[in-house]
């Protein structure tokens, strides 16, 4: 069992930094370029890049500015694909940035979830203490709180008395 004083996070953030947090998530949003969006059936119908494919796309670019127009048809686009590629390698890195900043958005919250947890359990402990003392109010309290583990079954969580 972890360290029940132990207490990583001990704070909120401000209203003024949540807010913050929303605005920065929404500006990112806004900054995506337009027409970007997939249906769940685009999603599933259009092909993602590997690596191995962006090396052929960047490889495909190369020999079509040697080659030049002499070989390939008007209606292929040079410039575009040089456009969607930068604009991959832009969207790449920043998907990184985010899983990074996904990552560490879980981990801040599985803390706070834990140590929500932990510390509700020993009041909980506490709590039922008291009730098998019988320290008036106790009892009504256990009652009510103590449905959370009753629902659970023997497969669940157990309170800490019981582990």
């Amino acid at each position: 069992m972890s360290n029940l004083s132990e207490n990583r996070t001990n704070t909120v953030l401000t209203q003024q930094a949540y807010d913050e947090m929303k605005a920065a998530v929404q500006k990112f949003i806004d900054l995506l370029p337009p027409n970007t969006t997939l249906t769940d059936e685009q999603r599933l119908r259009f092909s993602a890049i590997n690596v191995s494919n962006k090396v052929f796309a960047e490889d495909v670019l190369a020999e079509s500015k040697i080659i030049g127009s002499d070989i390939l048809p008007a209606f292929v686009d040079i410039d575009a694909l040089e456009k969607d590629l930068v604009l991959f390698k832009q969207l790449d890195e920043q998907e990184n940035a985010l899983h990074n900043a996904l990552q560490r958005l879980q981990d801040a919250k599985r803390i706070a979830g834990h140590e929500a947890y932990g510390q509700s359990t020993l009041i909980y402990n506490s709590i039922k203490m008291a009730s098998d003392a019988g320290i008036p109010n106790a009892k009504a309290a256990y009652t009510k709180l103590k449905t959370r583990f009753d629902a659970q079954g023997s497969g669940g969580r157990k309170p800490l008395e019981e582990i």
